[in-house]
């Protein structure tokens, strides 16, 4: 018999085992397949509003193939783990260790090629349903053909079977060197840690940790450029993480050790002298699958984020039905809007002072003040919380401003990556900005800059030192919202006017907004099966290791509840860890990227960690489940 057909008889005696690695490497595969599709499908390139997404689909197929490298490395290792004791035997009856080494470097491969070419097949059905989704989710009203990628097909067969091969080495390398008295008793010998104390490694981690959410959170405060703060942070939480679990956790778990209350309650003494060698041993692991559960959590809520910007669009562009400079008693207006029967839900008028600042913040800051800016009322800004609900209008209600104080008001469409808390000289008044954050006041009417507010008696001051005119704005909301085209026809045919209304929306140029949501949302799909297939790989290969412990319990009389009640306490803090740092690392990373984009994303954040740990929860049950089965 060939090595071939013995590989091949291996697999199938051990399909049971394999089952969840294959099914991840599968799945992963045909996402992988469809966003390369992404990237030369003709019929999807044509879509003009979508083109942008190729090249995002390129960047996430990237991300992909580096994680790959990652978890079927890992898978790999998981594995050879297991089996390490069968090739002890070979060993042990004369067969050479290059051929078993061979063998089971072979099996291997053997299941990577069956996994890409189900993930490859996979990926070529699934492909136009993929394409079809995309389109709907993006509103673009083309009929998606089916089609068979020839690029994507090659792309991803040599990407994947590259990754193979270097993998198949490894193994045969590891397995040639490996030493036969330790391959027998495998299932017997823990991964040795020979450091006696890492708990100061922890702390490190923890401090790491620390400094960069500070790093995050108050990059605006120290002047540090944004892509510079998020590079920071990602490698300062990566270091942190992994020092944090090789000593933090297990000197928490020993000083629950050491309280002997605690300890000798329910199965708590089985559960917890055991858990600390497995923190201790998989610290490594556990780092890793912190971090990857927080990189899945913030691919979902920046997706939320994004697709919220789509949601809102229209808002942020076009708060009123019209728009317009001009008294809002005007006569041509009021005569377009008796003549098309249109009731008025709500009108404004609010005066504006346009002034030209071209002094830079007295305090440093990457801020630079230019150009004209509107300066508007306090009681103008006060008028429109009346009838709108404004973000951060109770911010703005609870504020008291002083004579020379202002808020600085950002559209939300722009990026908040600056302090804008600064002094500025205007004539012979200094004014300070207090404080500043996004509403939505005029939509892109006003040329989408920010607007300064300021109390009554500093804007009249300022209008009289500066002999500025002020310039009134006219806003009206038609109880049916978008029913403003023939009122604007009708201002425009009898009138100079410009008015600016909603009727000019264009949802197609958001299209790209919601394909991004799309595309994030499978990313953290893949993430979440993975994270599902290496905890589910670690504690089956550790549950291994522990039968012994239990199969003695059982014949010294304990009984199979209380065993039970042992392996999903120890399982579920060998889950939880991870879990409870993710959570925390995902839930600092929303408030930056939201704030970023000038959004709250608290009630996105807490949906995404609870359907998260609702799936995290089905793992571990399955997990636990399969151990004492």
């Amino acid at each position: 018999m060939n090595f071939f057909k013995l590989s091949f008889m291996n697999l199938k005696q051990n399909l049971k085992n394999y089952g969840m690695y294959i099914f991840s490497m599968v799945f992963s595969i045909v996402v992988f397949y469809n966003f390369i599709t992404l990237m030369f499908s003709e019929q999807f390139r044509q879509i003009q509003d979508l083109n942008v997404i190729s090249s995002l689909a390129g960047v996430c197929a990237l991300v992909l193939c580096l994680f790959f490298v990652f978890f079927i490395s890992y898978s790999s290792s998981f594995f050879i783990e297991q089996r390490k004791k069968e090739f002890g035997i070979y060993t042990f009856m004369g067969v050479e260790n290059n051929k078993i080494a061979l063998l089971f470097a072979q099996e291997g491969l053997l299941i990577g090629i069956i996994a890409l070419i189900g993930g490859i097949l996979g990926g070529i059905l699934t492909n136009k349903l993929f394409l079809m989704a995309l389109a709907k989710i993006s509103k673009v009203s083309t009929v998606m053909k089916f089609e068979i990628s020839k690029e994507a097909i090659l792309i991803t067969s040599l990407i994947f079977l590259c990754i193979l091969i270097c993998v198949f080495i490894k193994e045969y390398i590891v397995l040639l060197k490996a030493d036969i008295t330790k391959l027998i008793n495998a299932t017997n010998i823990y991964q040795s840690d020979n450091s006696k104390n890492k708990t100061l490694q922890g702390i490190l981690g923890l401090m790491v940790i620390v400094l960069a959410y500070v790093i995050i959170l108050y990059y605006k405060r120290y002047n540090i450029p944004f892509p510079a703060a998020i590079f920071a942070t990602v490698i300062m939480v990566i270091i942190g993480t992994m020092l944090l679990f090789k000593g933090f956790f297990t000197f928490i778990v020993s000083k629950l050790i050491n309280n002997k209350n605690f300890l000798y309650k329910n199965t708590n003494i089985l559960s917890y002298n055991n858990i600390i060698f497995r923190i201790r041993d998989n610290n490594r692991v556990l780092g890793q699958i912190a971090v990857l559960i927080t990189c899945c959590l913030t691919c979902i809520i920046v997706s939320i984020a994004t697709r919220t910007i789509f949601s809102e669009g229209k808002e942020s562009e076009y708060p009123y039905s019209i728009m317009y400079e001009g008294n809002l008693d005007d006569k041509i207006v009021q005569e377009a809007l008796n003549k098309s029967d249109e009731k008025v839900d709500f009108k404004l008028q609010t005066e504006l002072m346009y002034i030209d600042i071209t002094e830079n913040g007295k305090k440093e800051s990457p801020f630079i003040f230019t150009g004209n800016m509107d300066f508007i009322k306090y009681s103008d800004v006060k008028k429109v919380c009346e009838y709108r609900d404004l973000d951060n209008e109770n911010k703005f209600l609870n504020t008291q401003l002083k004579d020379n104080e202002a808020i600085l008001i950002i559209p939300k469409n722009l990026i908040n990556a600056f302090d804008f808390k600064v002094d500025f000289d205007l004539g012979n008044r200094n004014i300070k900005i207090i404080d500043y954050y996004a509403m939505n006041l005029f939509g892109f009417f006003r040329g989408n800059l920010p607007s300064v507010i300021v109390n009554d008696n500093t804007f009249n001051s300022l209008k009289k030192d500066s002999n500025k005119d002020t310039e009134s704005i006219s806003c009206i909301t038609l109880e049916n919202f978008d029913n403003s085209t023939n009122i604007v026809k009708d201002i425009k045919k009898n009138s100079n006017m410009k008015p600016y209304s909603v009727d000019n929306f264009n949802e197609d140029s958001y299209n790209f907004i919601n394909a991004i949501y799309f595309i994030g949302l499978f990313m953290s799909l893949v993430f979440i099966v993975s994270i599902g297939s290496i905890m589910y790989f670690k504690c089956i290969s550790d549950a291994s290791k522990d039968k012994p412990r239990f199969d003695t319990l059982r014949k010294i009389g304990t009984n199979q509840e209380y065993i039970n009640k042992s392996i999903y306490k120890q399982v579920g803090i060998f889950f939880l860890f991870p879990a409870i740092v993710a959570i925390i690392h995902s839930t600092v990373a929303s408030y930056a990227i939201t704030n970023l984009f000038n959004q709250d994303g608290r009630f996105s954040t807490i949906v995404t960690i609870i359907i998260f740990s609702v799936i995290y929860l089905i793992y571990y049950l399955l997990t636990s489940k399969k151990i004492y089965l």
